[in-house]
């Protein structure tokens, strides 16, 4: 952790059980820098590192004065230790250490005053996934982490995540947005490297911000195709005498293209409309209806009445309409020719 974040990382307590550790240290991010996912994939890398090299973990009782003089030796500042005390040192002898305690070397390898229970090889350990870091106090930065089988597990966790991000990326808009969701619930539960765990959200990330662009080119085409063939539909039934148009255009759920859709034909042919979509995947229908505050037909058709008639066979609702506009949807959209016939027929009697 001094190689990665600096000197002035000093031990502040700990706790050790067989497959996972706790550790608190000091690290003011105002003063030394905020830890970031890099950081933490680096001290992560380094210790699997040290458990790769096999290294021989050494220990043995020195004065208290002499075990101080080693470099770089790790000690929780204000433990009241014993004297003699236990020398704990990984890939170095003790020996050589308390013979040359002033030799810079020391520094980078890890040295401890310890009472505890220890690995005699760092190969025991297996792996070491580090799973959080946070503040705990001012200027106290927690770490937690695993080792063995539940540092492997951690590890295959994360893999399987990203993974399953990357296969998203590959799939349809229409299901891409309810599997974003899930995917950020998994991570956010998910015990697993927290370096591993910020890659995933920032591919997360890309996947919404890939969502976000999708949905808004469909969103514009679905508007266009509604207005351009709901215009074409009432032209087609003012040529041919009507008095109304009652259209099925496809765009899923899209109430905003449908909305526009109607709004166009009412600004343009000054005639009721009512036009439908469905999602054959929920098996839900939208309908939006309108009919022109300003003309003869209002007196006679009222447009939540309407849609409320249309709105029977697909088993939906709607609220009052406003301004002659009125929306809703069914949760039966297998029945959609059967609405169109009796919203036509309803229309038909009502402007006769």
């Amino acid at each position: 952790m001094q190689e990665v974040l600096g000197d002035h990382v000093d031990q502040k307590g700990s706790i050790v059980l067989p497959e996972k550790l706790r550790f608190d240290f000091s690290h003011d991010p105002n003063r030394d820098g905020a830890i970031n996912a890099d950081h933490l994939r680096k001290i992560e890398s380094i210790v699997n590192e040290q458990i790769k090299a096999e290294l021989d973990v050494y220990s043995k009782e020195a004065t208290l004065a002499e075990a101080k003089r080693i470099n770089g030796l790790r000690a929780v500042f204000g433990e009241v230790y014993p004297d003699p005390v236990r020398v704990v040192a990984i890939g170095r002898k003790v020996e050589e250490l308390l013979a040359n305690p002033e030799n810079r070397e020391w520094s980078s390898i890890s040295s401890e005053l310890c009472g505890g229970t220890h690995i005699t090889n760092t190969r025991e350990a297996k792996a070491f996934a580090l799973l959080s870091e946070e503040g705990i106090a001012k200027g106290v930065r927690r770490i937690t982490a695993v080792t063995t089988e539940s540092a492997l597990k951690a590890m295959e966790l994360g893999d399987l995540l990203l993974q399953e991000v990357d296969d998203a990326s590959k799939m349809e808009v229409n299901l891409l947005d309810k599997k974003v969701a899930s995917l950020k619930t998994s991570v956010d539960s998910a015990s697993n490297p927290a370096a591993k765990k910020a890659d995933i959200r920032a591919k997360i990330a890309q996947l919404q911000n890939q969502l976000k662009k999708a949905q808004k080119k469909i969103a514009e085409q679905n508007m266009q195709k509604a207005v351009t063939i709901a215009i074409e539909l009432a032209e087609l039934a003012t040529k041919e005498g009507k008095t109304f148009c009652i259209s099925r255009i496809d765009v899923g759920l899209d109430a905003a293209a449908l909305r526009e859709a109607v709004s166009k034909v009412i600004q343009q042919k000054e005639m009721p409309v009512m036009v439908f979509s469905i999602d054959e995947i929920t098996n839900k229908a939208v309908v939006y209806a309108g009919v022109p505050e300003k003309s003869e037909s209002i007196k006679r058709l009222e447009v939540s009445e309407w849609l409320t008639k249309a709105l029977g066979p697909l088993k939906g609702k709607c609220g009052r309409g406003k301004g002659g506009l009125a929306t809703g949807q069914g949760t039966d959209a297998s029945r959609v020719n059967e609405a169109i016939d009796l919203a036509t027929s309803f229309a038909s009697m009502k402007l006769r």
